[in-house]
């Protein structure tokens, strides 16, 4: 779908064109978009672990930024994506992100979010 561009006769406007799929978009100050695809975690460990996953991403944008907390956000950003994509999270993926998590303990002190993820993470790889 085509538009044309509508402005406010100082030579701004918008124009839209063409289409978008698998992608989510966000436009303007302050806005944002999130796109989840997903396809169902294998079990309930799976599903337990996706939760958690999106839980600590959430809290986690809440806490200060340190190296830390920058390699558990990829991990996690790792992990929820494997998960959705593939249903499963492999041993690989579960070992960083518990790295991660060890790692950044100091930082997110007892936050019960993290205690669920290691909790979760734990059940899925032993320990």
């Amino acid at each position: 779908m085509n538009q044309t561009p509508a402005g406010d006769g100082q030579g701004s406007g918008t124009y839209v064109g063409g289409s978008v799929t698998g992608n989510g978009i966000a436009v303007g100050a302050g806005a944002s978009a999130r796109y989840t695809s997903m396809t169902a975690p294998a079990d309930a460990s799976h599903q337990a672990l996706l939760q958690a996953v999106r839980d600590l991403s959430e809290d986690l944008r809440r806490y200060p930024v340190t190296p830390e907390t920058q390699e558990l956000s990829a991990s996690l950003e790792e992990t929820e994506q494997q998960v959705t994509s593939t249903g499963r999270a492999q041993p690989g993926v579960l070992g960083r992100l518990r790295t991660a998590l060890e790692a950044a303990g100091g930082v997110l002190g007892a936050i019960t979010s993290a205690t669920a993820l290691g909790t979760a993470v734990a059940g899925l790889i032993g320990g």
